[in-house]
């Protein structure tokens, strides 16, 4: 018989402590190489990165995690999702499951000086496309230093 078939411990409770404890990141965009990639990264800068391809995927993936204990530190929004709704519209209704949620807006249209509409907008940083490693590193750790 095989050892680790007839284990009754689950695997979460055999995990090292600082993985259940890293910071979790949520990645919002309809392109998988931009989920992908930012993935990639936000793993390299030691977080727990997750992905989704739409607005409704990524509201019931931030409910979920919220009602079992284990949210998001930041989600990284893409604005132009198509069809349902739309990157603000999912952060408002992220925003209404957790009014301190910390959301940063990604997008191909916004201009580098947007960062004041966007903060009036509800989201806690902007992120322009395309962006560097060293950029969403930059912009992930400004936004997580905020109260």
């Amino acid at each position: 018989m095989n050892a680790i078939a007839t284990d009754p411990t689950p695997a979460a409770a055999t995990a090292p402590a600082e993985t259940l404890t890293e910071p979790r990141i949520l990645v919002v965009d309809d392109e998988q190489a931009m989920q992908l990639l930012a993935s990639a990264i936000i793993k390299k800068l030691g977080y727990h990165p997750a992905a989704a391809s739409s607005g409704e995927e990524a509201v019931e993936m931030y409910r979920q995690a919220n009602l079992e204990g284990r949210g998001y530190e930041v989600v990284v929004m893409d604005l132009a999702l198509p069809g349902g709704i739309s990157g603000l519209e999912a952060t408002l209704a992220i925003k209404q499951i957790d009014g301190n949620a910390k959301v940063i807006v990604s997008s191909g249209y916004l201009e580098q000086n947007a960062r004041n509409a966007a903060l009036e907008h509800g989201f806690s940083g902007i992120l322009p496309k395309p962006y560097t490693a060293e950029r969403l590193a930059s912009e992930l750790r400004w936004v997580m230093k905020q109260a």
